[in-house]
């Protein structure tokens, strides 16, 4: 069990607990410990036999680690899902797996009995379930305190890839907050199913504001615009409003992007007409801060100029161009 390397490491510090036992055990492994701390029906037991006192101590250990470990998960099964959104449920789990990783207050497991007999070693070591809840609890009130926190970093950050950054923090502490809800209540604690109403609040605003969140388009204008760049900016734009929520509307909650189709140039070439078109794409916040810039060049052959604009158009509506293009909007789309 992942559990025991914790366990294994506090054994000295468990042999000053360890109880009196059948035979003679060395040092202070016969001392007893006090019967409060293992309360029959209430505690995790596990039992190790070796030829040696470490040894077996070292099994009984694992045998704790054993059953917290299955407690918690069948208390879980039971309590079933926890979160309304796959994505945060998901979350949680991992959370509860790393949450049950190892036991982080080896102080408090107890040695109930040592036997001696042989020169084989017996030793049943125990840990109160209530002593099991103590680093869960303590952790839970420290997530819940920064649940509060992220939640007013999420109101106080304006632009777009901070607001999100600082919504993706809070969803995932709020997911370890989860996850300890289900582990405290498999160990016996009430469960507060209560959503955490800074959380609420938080999601319920970014919500809002990815709802109303768009890329506006502006066009820049050139005297020298033909038909055929007005073409390619219409494809252009048709490309992009297929994957990301643009409009052509006035900035508010937005990304301020301009696009610019420089006039497509033609010259001839040994295999007949190739045309070329420049696009440039400028990103912006409303208030007018630059944020990106993209560029590419696209260009086309033909036998002439009107087969090498005709690619030229498919070239900008399909071509390879615009999956850099992709791995960079991607991040300001807050999917």
């Amino acid at each position: 069990m992942k559990f025991l390397s914790a366990l294994c490491a506090c054994s000295l510090v468990l042999l000053a607990g360890c109880a009196g036992s059948k035979g003679s055990v060395d040092g202070d492994a016969g001392a007893k410990a006090p019967s409060t701390e293992c309360p029959e029906n209430e505690s995790f037991y596990g039992s190790g036999l070796a030829g040696s006192y470490q040894t077996a101590l070292m099994l009984a250990q694992r045998g704790i680690a054993s059953s917290l470990d299955s407690a918690v998960k069948a208390g879980v099964d039971t309590l079933g899902r926890i979160a309304r959104d796959d994505e945060l449920e998901k979350f949680s789990l991992v959370a509860q797996a790393q949450f049950l990783s190892r036991i982080e207050n080896p102080e408090n497991v107890g040695i109930d009995t040592v036997e001696e007999i042989s020169g084989k070693f017996t030793v049943r070591a125990c840990m109160a379930r209530v002593n099991a809840a103590i680093p869960f609890r303590g952790k839970m009130a420290a997530l819940r305190d920064s649940v509060g926190l992220l939640a007013a970093e999420v109101s106080a950050q304006e632009g777009p890839l901070e607001k999100h950054a600082a919504y993706k923090a809070l969803r995932n502490v709020y997911a370890r907050t989860l996850a300890l809800q289900r582990i405290l209540a498999a160990l016996g604690a009430e469960r507060d199913a209560s959503p955490d109403s800074a959380y609420v609040k938080a999601s319920r605003e970014f919500s809002m504001y990815r709802a109303a969140y768009a890329f506006v388009f502006k066009k820049v204008a050139h005297e020298s615009d033909t038909p055929q760049s007005e073409r390619l900016y219409a494809l252009a734009y048709a490309r992009m409003a297929k994957d990301y929520p643009v409009r052509q509307a006035t900035c508010g909650n937005a990304l301020s992007v301009e696009m610019d189709v420089y006039p497509v140039t033609c010259d001839t070439s040994s295999f007949g007409m190739v045309c070329n078109a420049g696009i440039t794409l400028k990103g912006s916040t409303c208030k007018g801060d630059s944020l990106f810039v993209l560029q590419s060049n696209v260009n086309a052959q033909g036998a002439d100029e009107p087969e090498a604009m005709e690619r030229l158009g498919t070239a900008v509506s399909e071509g390879v161009w615009y999956d850099e293009w992709r791995k960079d909007l991607n991040k300001w789309s807050l999917k």
